[in-house]
């Protein structure tokens, strides 16, 4: 595998210059309070936006509003060289201020409103990773069973029931050599916990890859246990971690148009055995190129990291702009995403032919009007599966799949060092 070069990234993703000079926070927020008010009235929708009120003490600008306009012509003249030089304590928050323009200096929010008028629709373009690279955590939970019966089988068997749990810590990179408008980019693993469960028969394996260890167990007995370069079998932490295993392409939406692994083989195959790239494909978020305003929807293909989605099975998956909130501090959009199918007849796109299937999806994704950075992606589906192998119709065999999956893409601090997973588990607890 080729190992990570990146050495700084930052977790937000770095800004667009381009944005950040017309999209100031300050800006952003005053803007989704009239895009809300604006969506309640038209929609008789609730969506509330709690924000702090503004502060005459960072805005003193603001208090001279009771003055009278020669008053104040006069105290700003007198005020804003002293504010621009240096007190006892340093610079100002004004020193730098361009006395032509009025522009403020860089980092301090701007009061005047930079961001679209409240008739404009706003535009969401999709952004790679830029030159930084952007660190995400994904976990994905699956919960299903299989059963199969042949025609000539007067009982039908009792079904194999499976679970797989997956929490991966990656990095999307870009391509060396490109821009974040690029249709690809690199994915990076820094940290992996893959556990398979399955009864009748009953059967494990449990996969840690983290701080420098590698340790598998099967059925609950500790098979490999490496750390650094020492090589117990053919695998050593130091093939995957801190390095590129995928690849990922996609359309100019984010739609994802193509999976593949990095590696030497031996690496390649035992990444292949684990639904990552699948599951982050999953996650991808579509984002239309031409603008929108709450209530616009669009469309976006996926397949699921499961079995049904192991056949070819896709889903196209509805997106729809809910309005804006504030998320975790920072202005968003809120996506919902949606899916159904039940129809009989289905084929693949790999081929393969259901006899019927059902499913449904549902989540949110919440999308940073600043940069179009995906913030965090909650999402859950069932689906349900029957088609018949081809073969002798005198001996036929009916298979039935059924499962449900959860999964959370968020972002994470690239820097974080945390000795536990998500589920506060200890990461190699003693067995």
């Amino acid at each position: 595998m080729h190992p990570i070069t990146t050495t700084s990234i930052h977790p937000r993703g770095p800004p667009d210059p381009g944005l950040q000079s017309r999209r100031r926070q300050h800006a952003l927020r005053a803007h989704l309070e009239r895009c809300n008010r604006k969506v309640q009235r038209k929609r008789g929708d609730v969506i509330r936006v709690r924000l702090p009120a503004p502060s005459a003490e960072k805005h003193p600008m603001r208090a001279a509003s009771s003055l009278s306009a020669a008053f104040t012509i006069a105290v700003i003249a007198i005020w804003l060289p002293a504010c621009a030089g240096k007190s006892e304590d340093g610079p100002t928050i004004l020193a730098g201020m361009d006395p032509a323009t009025g522009a403020l200096p860089s980092g301090f929010p701007d009061p005047r409103p930079r961001g679209p008028d409240t008739d404009d629709p706003i535009l969401l373009p999709y952004r790679g990773p830029g030159s930084g690279g952007i660190a995400y955590r994904l976990t994905l939970e699956v919960e299903g069973e299989r059963a199969a019966r042949k025609s000539s089988d007067n009982k039908r068997q009792p079904p194999v029931r499976e679970s797989r749990a997956l929490e991966v810590d990656f990095r999307k990179l870009p391509v060396e050599g490109t821009d974040s408008r690029n249709d690809v980019f690199l994915v990076g693993l820094d940290a992996l916990r893959y556990t398979q469960k399955q009864q009748n028969p009953t059967a494990s394996r449990e996969i840690e890859l983290a701080d420098d260890r590698l340790r598998i167990a099967i059925n609950g007995e500790t098979s490999i246990d490496n750390r650094g370069n020492r090589v117990i079998g053919p695998l050593a932490p130091r093939m995957f971690l801190g390095r590129i295993f995928g690849v990922i392409s996609h359309d100019p939406s984010g739609n994802p148009t193509k999976l593949s692994s990095r590696g030497v083989p031996a690496a390649r195959q035992f990444m292949n055995e684990i639904p990552i790239l699948g599951a982050i494909a999953y996650a991808m978020v579509s984002l239309p190129q031409e603008p929108i305003t709450p209530g616009s929807s669009w469309t976006g293909v996926r397949i699921p990291p499961s079995r049904s989605g192991e056949l070819g099975l896709s889903l196209t998956i509805n997106y729809s702009l809910a309005g804006f909130e504030i998320f975790e501090g920072v202005p968003c959009a809120m996506i919902l995403l949606d899916a159904r199918i039940d129809e009989n007849r289905v084929t693949s796109i790999t081929g393969h032919q259901f006899d019927q299937v059902q499913a449904t999806l549902k989540g949110t994704a919440w999308v940073e009007l600043e940069n179009s950075l995906v913030r965090r992606v909650v999402l859950s589906d069932q689906i349900r599966a029957r088609w018949t192998d081809p073969g002798d119709p005198k001996t036929t065999t009916e298979r039935r799949i059924q499962h449900t999956s959860k999964l959370v893409l968020a972002l994470r601090d690239p820097t974080e060092r945390s000795k536990r997973w998500s589920d506060k588990t200890p990461r190699f607890d003693t067995r």
